[in-house]
């Protein structure tokens, strides 16, 4: 019959016994808490340095877009920044407009899957790739700043669209495409913007 294995022990205070780990132990109770206890060890991945800022740029917007006065049911109605499908901001953006207030209205962040939630917003984001599941129509909705990544999400009418200089987020704006949804984009916005698509 094999011997059980042992665990070394020394006297503790008080003359009771504690276990003696070597190294050795020490090493393969870590290993054991990495492999079947990761999300106690690990934490969640940090979001990139891009998508920091390009929450901060979602935030920053609202400060410089005039909407339809009916897009607000009273003075104190919430801003509400949607992400449609997938969200590559892990929390950043609702950690961001936290307790903010931009022209006495609090930034509400919502996560939605239908192109049928998009009118119930002011700002809407599309990562790239998820343009795709939108109808060109939804480019024109009324009232809604569209944001997006991609080329394709530009040239099917989207309003902002980011992207990368020398490793900087910055931004394109389509200005008809603004003035077909009825938002009044500020001088200052315009000037901030690398490319400015006016209509023919």
């Amino acid at each position: 019959m094999p011997k059980r294995a042992q665990v070394a022990t020394e006297p503790a205070g008080g003359g009771e016994l504690r276990p003696v780990f070597g190294r050795r132990s020490m090493l393969l109770v870590l290993l054991g808490l990495l492999i079947f206890g990761g999300h106690t060890v690990f934490a969640a991945p940090a979001i990139s340095k891009e998508y920091q800022l390009k929450a901060a740029f979602l935030y920053n917007f609202t400060k410089f877009i005039d909407w339809p006065p009916q897009r607000f049911s009273s003075e104190t109605s919430p801003i509400v920044i949607a992400v449609f499908g997938k969200n590559p901001f892990e929390g950043e953006l609702e950690k961001l407009v936290n307790g903010r207030l931009v022209n006495g209205r609090a930034i509400n962040v919502r996560f939605i899957e239908s192109a049928a939630d998009i009118p119930a917003a002011h700002i809407v984001f599309v990562a790239a790739g998820e343009e795709a599941r939108l109808d060109a129509s939804t480019f024109g909705e009324a009232g809604v700043l569209t944001v997006g990544e991609s080329a394709e999400f530009a040239d099917r009418g989207g309003i902002i669209r980011f992207t990368l200089v020398d490793e900087k987020v910055r931004f394109e704006i389509n200005q008809a495409s603004s003035e077909k949804a009825g938002l009044k984009l500020s001088g200052q916005l315009l000037k901030l913007a690398t490319v400015i698509r006016k209509a023919p």
